[in-house]
């Protein structure tokens, strides 16, 4: 899996990859993810029927993500 590269960090780590993972819901699965050109880092997942949904990324104080729908 392609792992963007955000300002401030070279990576995202597997935690969180892990994260991301936790946040959603029952039966999606990550199917990409990219760095936008506005800057932050978007997540496209799949749902069971085919469907996708993209979600941004972004990171606390103590580099924890978070998703929310785009």
């Amino acid at each position: 899996m392609y792992i963007p590269k955000r300002k401030g960090c070279t990576t995202m780590t597997e935690k969180q990859m892990k994260q991301i993972q936790n946040q959603l819901p029952e039966g999606e699965k990550i199917n990409r993810c990219y760095k936008a050109f506005e800057g932050d880092i978007r997540v496209i997942t799949r749902k069971p029927d085919g469907s996708e949904v993209r979600y941004t990324v972004s990171f606390d104080a103590d580099d924890n993500a978070t998703i929310r729908k785009f």
